[in-house]
């Protein structure tokens, strides 16, 4: 081991909102141990949070289990977490032979700036994204910097060419990258990391395809140099995806910091995403209608498994059905939500859980270019999540849930319509941002829906006067989106007088929309 120890069980490192608002950085025994008085981790970036929270949880399954139902509930009803027994020599990040997260092997690899593990950096011919340094600005991380940038990168880190180690370059980009991943979020640190941790037992297979020899990176031996392809071993090893060979570089001098960095092509994660990864959505969109037999409907055929992915434009609420439903009869073959929420409706069911909590799903993602290499964006989103929509034990709240999102994707392609038509008019080739005026507008409202919607349900309630506020609000916004639009600048002479030909041709559509949704519903609810 070097002179300098930097233990990520001692020494603060995890940034964490306080109870009372006051940010603050913890170890990782602190964090767990004082978890019911704090808040929630805060990274630096919506990337850093979930990635963070994976590498917790695989911590907590390590240490806590727990190995069923019966043990969540024990930790759940108590005040705290306990103290848990960590193997504390694997979390040192500057061990020569065990380094946290890193692979010594590759230390012989010409090092790079740190800012390479920092993607708000510039670096080369990389563009900023946050911020307008340099590759030549000296960039010195703190160890705890270091080590949160570290976390991030095994789980976020773009694809294409990277120093290699011998002569393979090319990386796949890191698995959080091709997906939106979904935490369940409540008041507490304690609650929330309780509520994202299912039953974990590798002898007994949970979570599903964990193996006996499932464990998170920590606990194995640093991984050899050359880049590999592997299926997962289980849940942990996923939380954990040595997508990198890493080794960060101390800078010279008493002060601990890290200036350069090697990293290389690691593990090439293989297998289907939605039979291993539990903490996303999944969804089958449907392509066509299959043939069907004389006298009988026709059979709807789907695609591929497609993750539900963050839309910078349009919310992640339009996939409450795949965040929040629990698939049931003919809809196992398009959907299935994060395994966490099965666990969460089941404690509801044994009555752990108390049946009126209202949850919110914190949604988190990344978007990369076509080629996967460079970030564009990211992004976080949240969705809330009553536990009475939950529970499979309300069928009607799938056709009313899909239905109302319908109703408001109709609606929006009606007001790209009614702008397309203008400008083809016109020849006018100017992007739209009418979407802006409409689809930010509803994530709120739609909010509310989702909590009027479980109330009723759990009242035994008819749901139709929450579809009916739904609709007036799908109404009212749609509607002012196009006025605005209607009567935007320029507006003079036959631009005008088209202008108004179109918004009348979609008052015309958004009253039709509304009359089929109530239609569609009239079936499920009275």
């Amino acid at each position: 081991m070097t002179g300098v120890r930097f233990n990520l069980t001692e020494n603060p490192w995890l940034p964490v909102v306080r109870l009372n608002g006051a940010t603050d950085e913890v170890d990782l025994v602190t964090l767990l141990t004082q978890a019911h008085r704090i808040r929630r981790i805060l990274g630096q970036t919506p990337p850093m949070t979930v990635a963070l929270h994976r590498m917790v949880l695989a911590l907590m399954h390590r240490a806590y289990g727990p190995v069923n139902a019966a043990a969540w509930a024990d930790m759940w009803r108590a005040d705290s977490l306990p103290t848990p027994k960590l193997p504390t020599d694997r979390f040192e990040l500057f061990d020569n032979e065990r380094p946290f997260f890193q692979c010594p092997a590759v230390a012989q690899v010409p090092a790079a700036s740190a800012a390479k593990l920092v993607p708000y950096r510039a670096v080369g011919n990389n563009t900023t994204l946050f911020d307008h340094t340099v590759a030549t600005d000296q960039v010195r991380l703190s160890p705890a910097e270091a080590a949160r940038w570290l976390v991030t990168l095994q789980a976020y880190d773009p694809g294409g060419l990277k120093t290699p180690y011998a002569k393979e370059k090319s990386s796949q980009a890191a698995p959080g990258n091709g997906m939106g991943m979904v935490l369940i979020e409540s008041s507490t640190l304690k609650e929330t990391l309780l509520l994202n941790l299912m039953p974990y037992s590798p002898d007994d297979g949970l979570p599903r395809t964990t193996d006996t020899d499932d464990c998170p990176a920590w606990e194995t031996d640093p991984p050899r140099p050359e880049p590999d392809a592997r299926h997962p071993k289980g849940w942990t090893d996923l939380l954990t995806w040595p997508s990198r060979r890493v080794w960060l570089a101390r800078g010279s001098g008493d002060d601990p910091h890290v200036d350069q960095v090697v990293i290389t092509p690691g593990t090439r994660l293989l297998g289907e995403p939605h039979d291993n990864e539990w903490m996303a959505a999944y969804r089958r969109p449907k392509i066509s209608e299959g043939r069907a037999k004389r006298g009988q409907a026709p059979k709807p055929r789907y695609g591929p498994w497609r993750s539900v992915r963050l839309d910078a434009h349009r919310g992640i609420w339009r996939f409450s059905q795949e965040l929040l439903l629990a698939p049931t009869g003919a809809a196992e073959r398009h959907w299935q939500r994060p395994a966490a929420l099965d666990h969460v409706a089941q404690m509801v069911l044994n009555d752990i859980i108390p049946r009126d909590a209202v949850y919110t799903l914190r949604v988190f993602g990344q978007q990369l270019d076509d080629n996967r290499t460079v970030i564009e964006q990211v992004l976080e989103e949240t969705v809330a999540a009553p536990v009475a929509l939950l529970r499979a034990d309300y069928p009607v709240a799938g056709p009313v849930i899909g239905h109302s999102i319908e109703l408001a994707n109709h609606v929006g392609s009606a007001l790209t319509k009614m702008e397309r038509d203008h400008r083809a008019q016109f020849r006018a080739e100017a992007a739209s941002s009418l979407h802006l005026s409409y689809w930010p507008r509803l994530t709120d409202p739609f909010d509310v829906f989702l909590r009027t919607l479980a109330q009723a349900l759990s009242a035994s309630a008819s749901p139709v006067s929450v579809t009916e506020a739904w609709a007036r609000q799908i109404r009212t916004i749609a509607d002012q989106a196009a006025v605005r639009w209607a009567e935007g600048s320029p507006r003079q002479g036959r631009n005008l007088e088209v202008a108004g030909e179109c918004y009348g041709r979609f008052t015309e559509q958004l009253d039709h929309e509304i009359s089929a949704y109530h239609g569609h519903l009239a079936g499920y609810i009275a």
